[in-house]
């Protein structure tokens, strides 16, 4: 449970979090241009040290969450359509899709006996499904043709 918080961050901690978070969407976003992302870090520290005097503390705490809202918008705004590979969407979504559990079933017999504890198991449960099901549904109809 290592990302559960368990003390509370200062005014100043999350200042310096959201500068060097600001630091790494800065290299992300402008990757290959060197060029652009220091000067996108320096428009950063100048509006960092233009309010870095700021007495009041409610002042300081506004301009706190508007920078962090302004980061968490700007950050969506690059992987609003991202999606896990594996995820639905993603490019390997069903790729190796998984087997039907009635591939079991076809098992050769020397086969399921390597793993007997598993397949006794299986049996109990395939048992219990069906008692469920036909006290729920009852015997299915035979097809008309």
């Amino acid at each position: 449970m290592s990302n559960l918080p368990t003390t509370f961050l200062t005014h100043s901690q999350r200042v310096c979090r959201l500068y060097k978070s600001l630091f790494v969407y800065a290299r992300r976003a402008h990757w290959p241009d060197r060029l652009a992302y220091r000067q996108c870090m320096v428009e950063y520290r100048a509006r960092f040290d233009a309010n870095k005097n700021v007495q009041d503390l409610m002042k300081a705490k506004r301009l706190l969450i508007a920078g962090e809202d302004e980061l968490k918008k700007s950050m969506h705004s690059h992987t609003e359509n991202f999606n896990f590979p594996e995820s639905p969407n993603g490019i390997a979504e069903s790729r190796y899709p998984t087997p039907d559990d009635s591939a079991l079933d076809g098992w050769h017999p020397l086969e399921k006996a390597q793993y007997p504890t598993y397949f006794a198991t299986r049996e109990k449960r395939k048992k219990a499904y069906m008692e469920w099901y036909l006290k729920r549904y009852g015997i299915p109809d035979p097809p008309m043709m």
